[in-house]
């Protein structure tokens, strides 16, 4: 079965990513791809990388013809925009996975609370799938349309979740983030400029705060946890995000003991792996992986998550959604070792 596909937005990163990961997927036949920047350009003009895996012209993404059969679409457009694009073609009834933050919450409060503005299209949040493919795997089968979860709620919810199912913790979880610069896109900004990144260590213009209430929201399904310390530190890298999440339970438990729990926990996933000891963001660089490990400071529970932002958070992470919603074994085109070094 090949899928016949589209992808909006492939000039950023993300979009990249995903053309880089579909365009030898045996269960897609990509059909239309968008770029406004390069529109009119072959895919292999536009990104010499790609040369031999796509010669599709990319296309503006108000031309796409109508007449277009598709499957699947994914939108990688950025958010505010992207969901005018996903209601048109689901309202056609194209499977869409959205890999903005447009529909990521189902209500329109919890929306609003995260981005200051109401959300364009209230009747989607509903609608949509929270595509966070561990915890959320059993409600994605089939589902027409997935939200992507972002890459930072991704690394810290996949490494508290299982904790919180568990174990009862003090209203006191204080998450510490490093970020690369690959987090802030590709759009040239003073904060990306070469110059003022390299050996630069900085919390300026790293954002996220959107995500804290994600991140919160998938904390509700599990505890009353309400507060989250979230702080965002820029690292001059070009991939990955470490998390270090810090809990207070109620109940002692050693950093053994954590790793024997989410050895079990995630016993049948493939791309989380509980590590002995603390992993590295370089350990899952170009891979779809999370890696998972623990210590003890000064009577808190220290877990540190470590993921390709590009991959597991964000593109990996949205092939991982389609192989689930369309029964494809769930490691499908994502096969890559992590890059060394």
């Amino acid at each position: 079965m090949k899928l016949k596909t589209a992808i909006l937005g492939v000039t950023g990163y993300v979009g990249q990513q995903l053309l880089s990961l579909l365009a030898s997927h045996p269960n897609v036949d990509l059909r239309v791809l968008t770029s406004e920047k390069f529109s009119g350009k072959r895919v292999d003009e536009a990104f010499p990388h790609l040369l031999g895996y796509s010669d599709l012209i990319l296309s503006p993404v108000s031309k796409i013809p109508g007449s277009e059969p598709l499957d699947l679409l994914f939108s990688c457009l950025p958010g505010g925009t992207s969901s005018v694009f996903v209601r048109r073609f689901f309202e056609k009834g194209v499977r869409v996975i959205d890999l903005s933050s447009d529909l990521r919450f189902s209500d329109p409060a919890d929306y609003s609370l995260a981005h200051g503005v109401a959300p364009r299209f209230p009747e989607l949040l509903s609608q949509a799938v929270y595509g966070l493919s561990e915890l959320n795997r059993e409600r994605i089968k089939n589902a027409p349309l997935v939200a992507n979860a972002g890459c930072y709620a991704t690394c810290v919810s996949l490494a508290v979740a299982p904790l919180l199912k568990k174990y009862e913790v003090e209203n006191d979880i204080i998450v510490d983030i490093k970020s690369s610069l690959s987090t802030t896109g590709r759009a040239p900004k003073p904060e990306s400029h070469y110059t003022e990144v390299k050996e630069d260590v900085s919390a300026r213009g790293t954002g996220g705060d959107d995500q804290k209430h994600e991140i919160l929201r998938v904390f509700s399904d599990f505890c009353d946890v309400k507060k989250l310390l979230f702080f965002n530190t820029r690292v001059p890298v070009k991939r990955g995000i470490m998390a270090a999440s810090y809990l207070r339970l109620r109940s002692e438990i050693s950093p053994d003991e954590a790793r024997e729990f989410y050895a079990g926990f995630y016993g049948n996933d493939i791309f989380v792996r509980v590590c002995d000891d603390l992993p590295g963001m370089a350990s899952v660089s170009g891979s779809n992986y999370i890696s998972l490990g623990f210590c003890e400071r000064e009577g808190h529970l220290v877990i540190v998550s470590v993921l390709d932002n590009l991959m597991k958070g964000a593109a990996g992470q949205a092939v991982q959604n389609m192989n689930i919603v369309f029964g494809f074994p769930e490691d499908t085109g994502l096969g890559q070792v992590p890059l060394f070094p």
